[in-house]
């Protein structure tokens, strides 16, 4: 069976290719003529998407629908053939008139039995039945091309075809695959099914950089993967990308569409088909050293919020276009972090040029030094605030008493906002927008706030004794707050875990955790890592925890240092024997490599979302000798 890799080797991406009216005429002037170009404005009219990416056609005889498609849209259509002499014809046209392979392509394959992998394209459309008016093949092969979360099928006829389909045939057919759909007929349009696809059963989602704007670090996707496969690899590949060394953001999903970024660009791929949506350009925007500062992008369902500078972007997810530009409510400040939760857009003000970015950040070993190893200073932020995402109106703001607060704390859930600020002269003193854990954390300064979300007004805040010198972090889950963080204690690595109420802030329990790493490997990240709260319970390579108690519960798994571990309902993913790795969470784990010959980035990049596995060339600038370096997507067998 072919995948979109096939596929993509058989298309050259570029950009859409002009029409030519004297150069464009494969096929000859004739009584369909008419019929084939209503049928492609109808079908394009009649879909919610933005025109762009894989289509593909079952049944596409010579080729006629596929060209009506690509001349009146930005679509790359690949087309499945029975028959041979339709097949050679249609090549043979389509190659004269020097349109076959760059938008179009044709292959043999039985209609019955496809010769491709799952979700393909996010149009499916039928030449062979618009043409004989038969349904031919199996629905249930047609609508598994069919890419999930909004992906389309429009199957029917429009006026003045010879051959006339039967509503009665063509419903038939598609309940024998399984099928819903809606059928709309009318004499203008003729006869239509239209197919929407929902999404998979229990498929999770990562729209901020510790998956969710609750810090869990964990998507929520439901699928087993037991066994897997490669669904689809391609662009963008290793040169586009951030150094692995510098920690940077990991990739985000959402309903379908997979946002990958790059170094100050952003890339949008179909993420069942790595099918190229849109590429956008942000200058100083890739922020890097992600353990120790709060996200620079936020994923809604109709917008990317991508914090640059003293701007925040409002990106349209179908096509990439800049909607609104965003500031925070006081001038000469940077946006800092950046969420969203509801019709909330969440910000902070952080001192310009507070965060380390890529574009300014030296090769080599110097700069990966800022990114990790001990005592790194974190970034912090002077206030937070609230807009309203659609229309940028200040909904509330934060000032502490006197404190700063520590970027990568910053979490909401349930109606609240966490967050951990300090008084510590010190570290409020310093005018970089960067301090040190241990002025953070120096004396009894340190404190642990929940704000209403609605209004920002303080629910409680309570003064939190949290040992940190490398790392700190916090997230939220089911009425727990979660404050993790690192030490060093005799020569090793420690980590300190702290549970609080969030109804109340009051102290739930607490673990300290002998991690065995000497303190020695300071550069292999053992001090930064994040835990993975899933479901009930916390999860560190030495234990896990349950949420409300801190019971141990007796599980544990292997990983190698360096890549910070991500997590689904059901397994852990992580670097492991120096490869992409899967853990299974359910019962022993059992260790098995995604790929022996692909490695994950230095921090967070393999992602379970939408019932698929991504990750991107996240190892760009290894010196290692990993020989593959490209996007790739994996799925359940």
């Amino acid at each position: 069976m072919l995948g979109i890799h096939s596929l993509i080797l058989s298309i050259v991406v570029g950009m859409p290719i002009g029409f030519c009216a004297a150069q464009m005429a494969p096929y000859s002037a004739d009584d369909v003529t008419v019929p084939y170009e209503k049928a492609a404005a109808t079908i394009l009219r009649r879909t919610n998407l933005p025109n762009k990416g894989y289509c593909f056609v079952f049944g596409a005889r010579e080729g006629r629908l596929a060209y009506e498609l690509t001349k009146q849209s930005g679509f790359r259509v690949v087309g499945a053939v029975e028959d041979r002499k339709h097949l050679d014809r249609g090549r043979r046209l389509l190659e004269k008139a020097d349109l076959y392979g760059a938008r179009i392509t044709l292959q043999p394959s039985s209609l019955a039995k496809l010769r491709y992998r799952d979700y393909i394209a996010a149009l499916v459309v039928s030449d062979s039945i618009l043409a004989d008016g038969v349904c031919h093949g199996s629905a249930a092969e047609m609508f598994r091309m069919v890419r999930p979360d909004g992906g389309m099928a429009i199957i029917g006829q429009p006026p003045g075809c010879p051959h006339r389909l039967s509503r009665a045939d063509l419903e038939a057919w598609l309940k024998s695959g399984g099928v819903s759909y809606k059928v709309e007929e009318n004499a203008e349009d003729g006869l239509w099914a239209v197919i929407t696809r929902g999404p998979l059963p229990g498929a999770g989602e990562w729209t901020h950089v510790r998956a969710d704007v609750a810090n869990t670090a964990c998507s929520g996707d439901r699928q087993r993967f037991d066994r897997f496969g490669v669904l689809w690899f391609g662009e963008p590949g290793p040169a586009v990308m951030v150094d692995r060394h510098w920690r940077a953001t990991p990739p985000l999903y959402k309903k379908g569409r997979l946002f990958i970024a790059g170094f100050d660009r952003i890339f949008c791929r179909d993420a069942y088909n790595g099918a190229p949506l849109w590429d956008l350009r942000v200058p100083r925007a890739s922020r890097i050293a992600m353990m120790r500062d709060g996200g620079w992008l936020a994923l809604a369902d109709d917008f990317l919020y991508v914090a640059r500078e003293s701007t925040c972007l409002k990106v349209d997810v179908r096509n990439g276009a800049v909607i609104s530009r965003f500031h925070p409510p006081t001038a000469g400040v940077d946006w800092g972090y950046v969420g969203v939760l509801g019709n909330a857009l969440l910000g902070s003000e952080q001192v310009r040029g507070a965060s380390y970015l890529a574009a300014t950040t030296g090769r080599g070993n110097a700069g990966n030094l800022l990114g990790r190893g001990d005592n790194r200073a974190i970034i912090t932020s002077r206030a937070l605030f609230c807009l309203d995402r659609h229309t940028g109106k200040q909904v509330w703001r934060y000032v502490p008493d006197n404190a700063i607060i520590a970027n990568v704390t910053i979490c909401a859930g349930d109606g609240g906002i966490y967050f951990v600020e300090t008084t510590a002269a010190k570290a409020v003193s310093s005018t970089s927008g960067r301090t040190s854990l241990a002025d953070f954390t120096a004396g009894p300064s340190e404190h642990l706030v929940r704000l209403d979300l609605s209004t920002g007004a303080v629910s409680w805040r309570r003064q939190a004794d949290l040992s940190a010198a490398h790392v700190l972090n916090l997230g939220y889950a089911k009425g727990v707050v979660l404050a993790s963080s690192a030490t060093t204690r005799d020569g090793r690595y420690w980590y300190h875990v702290r549970a609080f109420s969030a109804k109340e802030g009051t102290a739930l329990w607490n673990r300290d955790i002998d991690t065995g790493y000497a303190s020695s490997d300071w550069a292999h990240g053992k001090q930064d890592k994040q835990p993975l709260i899933i479901g009930d319970a916390v999860y560190y390579k030495q234990g896990n925890f349950d949420l409300k108690t801190g019971r141990s519960l007796g599980f544990t798994f292997h990983t190698s240092s360096c890549a910070e571990s991500s997590a689904s309902a059901r397994h852990i993913f992580c670097r492991d024997r120096s490869v992409a790795s899967i853990y299974g969470i359910d019962g022993k784990p059992r260790w098995r490599p995604l790929s022996s010959t692909i490695r994950p980035g230095c921090y967070t990049s393999i992602i379970a979302v939408g019932d698929i596995i991504v990750l991107p060339p996240a190892s760009a600038g290894c010196t290692c000798p990993h020989s593959i370096q490209t996007t790739i997507a994996w799925e359940a067998r």
